[in-house]
């Protein structure tokens, strides 16, 4: 039995991506590893085609055209088979004492989703940054959402931290977008009204790699993108009328994670000082307003997307003081 898929969506990744697979082969027959060679230039799909040769069992190499990462995820997901799914990035990495015990304990889990920690890992000489979830959730037992506690301001939920259970992404029917980066919002925030049950386990398992500089969560890269935050943050905040959610503690957490976007959405927006930029952040507002109006009420005027959107040169100032101060708690990029 396939406890776990991995999926390493792959493009022009020769010089880092066997660093991620080797890191996952520890997983031996109880995992497989679909490695998705997205249209790649370089040696990406030999390397790939090598590891599948090499352990057949475990490594399975795909090759496709172009489709960026999210459709990276979309042919992981048609091919995985294992019971949970994980997708890792192919510059990213798992931590080898951490997974030995993830491996032992899923065997024992069945819950609809398994949260552990992950690690920011600079280039430049800052220390790795740990994003642990021990305040938000007990250890090692069954949870359902009014079992959770409070996230706090440095903590949300991201593909390092969680894995689904490929049965609750099925049923969630995920189709992400081509061509669109952070596309992994998606990927998070629809399964989350068919999660019922959560599973913890304080390890450090994913090392996030930061400092690459076309990475996309490079700040010049974010600006350069904000269309694609936006067209995100416009499909997962139109994706659910949060009034229809019966929990109350998941209710919350999907609108925060909507305030969370529509910030990130606003402040990329304006950063470039565009004409155009401004253009793009009001009219993020006004589709919200027009598709969800019960979601704009909520958070148009009272949470940090209203901060970040006042407008004029002020509003830019404090949007941009805003934004340094939510870098210096988590140095994200």
């Amino acid at each position: 039995m396939k406890y776990i898929s991995f999926v390493v969506p792959c493009y022009n990744s020769e010089e880092y991506m066997e660093k991620c697979i080797d890191s996952l082969l520890i997983g031996k027959d109880d995992v497989e590893i679909i490695i998705i060679d997205d249209g790649s230039k370089d040696k990406t799909g030999k390397i790939a085609d090598r590891y599948q040769k090499k352990y057949p069992s475990i490594v399975k190499a795909i090759h496709q055209e172009n489709g960026g990462h999210g459709e990276g995820i979309n042919t992981g997901l048609k091919h995985a088979t294992g019971k949970y799914f994980k997708v890792v990035d192919s510059d990213d990495w798992l931590d080898k004492e951490a997974y030995k015990k993830l491996l032992k304990e899923i065997k024992h889990i069945d819950t609809d989703l398994v949260v552990c920690n992950y690690v920011y890992t600079y280039t430049d000489g800052r220390k790795d940054q740990t994003i642990s979830f021990a305040n938000v959730f007990d250890e090692e037992k069954p949870l359902t959402w009014d079992d959770i506690h409070r996230f706090r301001f440095t903590q949300y939920p991201s593909l390092h931290s969680m894995m689904y259970k490929k049965s609750v992404l099925d049923k969630s029917n995920i189709d992400l977008p081509k061509h669109i980066f952070y596309e992994d919002n998606l990927f998070i925030y629809l399964p989350l009204v068919n999660t019922k049950t959560i599973y913890y386990l304080n390890l450090d398992l994913y090392r996030y790699y930061i400092g690459r500089a076309d990475q996309s969560v490079q700040e010049s890269q974010m600006i350069k993108r904000s269309s694609h935050q936006v067209l995100v943050t416009k499909r997962v905040c139109t994706a659910y009328d949060l009034e229809k959610i019966e929990n109350k503690k998941l209710r919350k957490l999907m609108l925060r994670e909507c305030i969370f976007l529509m910030t990130i959405g606003v402040v990329f927006s304006r950063l470039a000082g565009t004409k155009e930029g401004e253009k793009q952040y009001k009219e993020l507002w006004k589709t919200i307003k027009e598709e969800n109006p019960h979601l704009y009420r909520r958070i148009r005027y009272f949470s940090y997307a209203t901060f970040v959107s006042i407008p004029g040169s002020i509003g830019r100032f404090l949007m941009r003081l805003g934004y340094r101060f939510a870098h210096s708690l988590v140095k994200f990029n």
